[in-house]
């Protein structure tokens, strides 16, 4: 979530990008487009009751100037009665993203309007996704997901489960489709993104401006579609991305890589005032997640099936407090069993080493100056939420890894104290 604080292809017929400027160019003139080096795209959700948002993230993407060899393409979303800026339009647009100086006006040319799309459905994903590589071709991909966002839960008709303290959003969350969601554990973002994946090869970044979205899960669900992953253990204030710094570096540099480009984007989130951000490699995620599950059947292997490790969960950081610390830093999990084990010693020690392997960047201010990068899901107390965490069609991480096994076998009521 970013807090208050604050199925059809389409194919545009039209015109094509003109291969010197970008801009667009009538199609009877039989140019083929341009390669670019970069597509940034965004796919902005707002839909629901970050409307206020949208024109403010769409003047900051154009903030960051026009540049040879990046195209910045967003499908945008607004919903009715949050915002009336920017001619108070609401439905659904494909822009295409010029620079300009003025905060106070979108200009980036419409290059079509959808109407009323659910930004929840798989699909619309896909859709946006086979539009942005077709009209406008490129070598290097990264995707945004901006939006509400709190990791792997939820179910996709946007029902609420009973849970301690308020049960976080997930991610795209469309007001004008009844609440729905596009669901991680389920597979919904996983099916948006495979049509285009198995065409054209994985992601080179996947973006979340979103919160709580920096889980071992995600990565591990994200790991067959992307190579490098962007996301922030904590809660996402206004600021968010810093699109407008990140589009200049890349318009400076489009030879950028995915890792370099990744680093940029969380140190500029982070220097722009969030609290967390981090980047991680994907084609990591294989080895933490080996590691992730030894130490839990070492856990589980234990006389009390590692109860203890629940009853020492306040001396875990958690990754936020805004949720009821469902999520605890997984370095921070990894130390404080270590330390209270000393048979978990070096299971604990290689799961810190490969955590650390998997990481590119990690930024934090206070007061989560000791976040590591990634979370894990560690709370027995919600069954609604753990069958969905252990059998849901897109939770990969349940297949490859003990983790979910080992967390059902926990007893929620031992130690009350617990936050």
């Amino acid at each position: 979530m970013r807090t208050a604080l604050l199925s059809l292809l389409l194919v545009v017929t039209a015109c094509k990008p003109d291969p010197d400027t970008g801009s667009p160019q009538d199609s009877d003139t039989g140019a083929a487009p341009a390669t670019a080096s970069w597509n940034y795209l965004v796919y902005m959700d707002g839909d629901n009751n970050l409307e206020d948002y949208v024109t403010h993230d769409l003047n900051e993407l154009e903030a960051g100037g026009t540049h040879a060899g990046v195209n910045v393409l967003v499908l945008a979303d607004r919903a009715e009665g949050y915002a009336d800026d920017d001619g108070d339009w609401t439905g659904s647009r494909y822009y295409q993203i010029v620079g300009d100086d003025d905060d106070s006006v979108v200009s980036s040319p419409v290059i079509e309007d959808l109407g009323e799309v659910n930004m929840a459905k798989p699909s619309t994903l896909t859709d946006f996704l086979d539009w942005a590589s077709t009209n406008y071709p490129a070598d290097h991909t990264a995707l945004v997901m901006w939006d509400h966002g709190s990791g792997w839960e939820m179910t996709s008709d946007g029902s609420e489960t009973e849970a301690y303290g308020p049960p976080p959003p997930s991610i795209a969350e469309d007001d004008a489709s009844g609440g729905a969601t596009m669901s991680i554990a389920e597979g919904e973002l996983a099916s948006g993104l495979e049509p285009w994946v198995t065409e054209h090869g994985r992601l080179d970044l996947i973006g979340f401006d979103a919160c709580n979205m920096a889980s071992w899960e995600v990565a591990h669900a994200l790991a067959p579609y992307a190579r490098t992953m962007t996301a922030a253990e904590t809660t996402v204030g206004w600021e968010g991305l810093r699109y407008d710094q990140t589009l200049q570096a890349l318009g400076a540099d489009p030879s950028m890589s995915a890792a370099d480009l990744a680093e940029f984007m969380v140190r500029t989130e982070v220097e722009g005032g969030e609290w967390s951000s981090s980047a991680v490699d994907l084609d990591k995620v294989a080895e933490l997640s080996g590691k992730i599950d030894a130490l839990a059947q070492t856990l589980i292997a234990m006389p009390d099936g590692g109860q203890f490790a629940w009853n020492n969960r306040d001396e875990m950081e958690g990754a936020d407090t805004t949720w009821g610390w469902y999520f605890m830093d997984l370095g921070s999990l990894a130390g404080v069993v270590g330390e209270q084990e000393e048979t978990l010693a070096a299971d604990s020690a290689a799961v810190t080493a490969a955590l650390q392997g998997a990481i590119i960047a990690n930024y934090t201010n206070e007061p989560y100056e000791s976040l590591s990068g990634l979370s894990i899901y560690f709370d027995p107390r919600n069954a609604d939420w753990n069958e969905l965490y252990a059998t849901g069609e897109g939770a990969t991480w349940a297949v490859d890894t003990h983790w979910d096994e080992f967390i059902l076998g926990l007893d929620p009521d031992a130690v009350l104290s617990v936050n």
